[in-house]
């Protein structure tokens, strides 16, 4: 409308007036006329696809995918880790103990699946982000697992050999929590995976 609306007054000035540099000087201005509502409606159009991508971001199908996520995290953690759990939990304390463990190992693979799916997202090609992802799950959990035993003394802390930082039986535990964590967390990235491959669940959008 407006193009059409410039070309008619440029058709009604030049019926007064003829000149060289009066038609240059109009044929110029409705060409930046032209120029500029181009770039508006191409403005208007990158704003509105990124705000669709927001809306899709944070739509009531990607909360869907999350819970399908979370549950598919919780299942395939638990069960790979239980074994694990067993052998270091039954026998120092008790099958209660290992019960609540595994119970625990399960909530946390499902946040870590959650996490996982937004972090390594559609179209992502690098196999580093994922097991950075794994990876910075398993030292957490492992470290804060470690209990000191009550015959260090503190400030500096020192538990005897081999290290006086730590003993025998912290390394004890880093290697049995460290090999639990492994079999949580990578379980959960595995499953992630399969479910990716077989349209379980979508990736989360770039």
């Amino acid at each position: 409308m407006k193009r059409n609306l410039s070309f008619l007054f440029l058709s009604c000035l030049s019926a007064f007036d003829t000149s060289d540099s009066f038609l240059i000087l109009s044929r110029n201005s409705v060409k930046l006329e032209l120029n500029h509502n181009l770039a508006t409606q191409r403005g208007f159009s990158l704003a509105s696809s990124r705000r669709s991508n927001d809306d899709d971001k944070f739509s009531f199908g990607q909360r869907i995918e999350s819970v399908k996520t979370g549950a598919l995290g919780a299942l395939a953690g638990g069960i790979a880790s239980a074994p694990f759990i067993a052998f270091h939990d039954i026998s120092a304390y008790g099958l209660a103990s290992w019960e609540f463990d595994t119970d625990m190992g399960a909530l946390q693979s499902a946040l870590f699946a959650i996490v996982y799916r937004y972090c390594v997202r559609k179209n992502d090609k690098n196999e580093m982000l994922n097991m950075g992802v794994i990876g910075a799950f398993v030292v957490v959990r492992t470290l804060s697992r470690v209990r000191v035993p009550g015959y260090c003394t503190a400030a500096p802390l020192d538990c005897g050999d081999p290290f006086g930082y730590f003993d025998w039986d912290m390394i004890q535990q880093l290697l049995l929590n460290g090999l639990e964590s492994v079999a949580l967390f990578g379980a959960a990235a595995a499953a992630m995976e399969v479910a990716y491959v077989r349209n379980w669940i979508s990736k989360f959008p770039n």
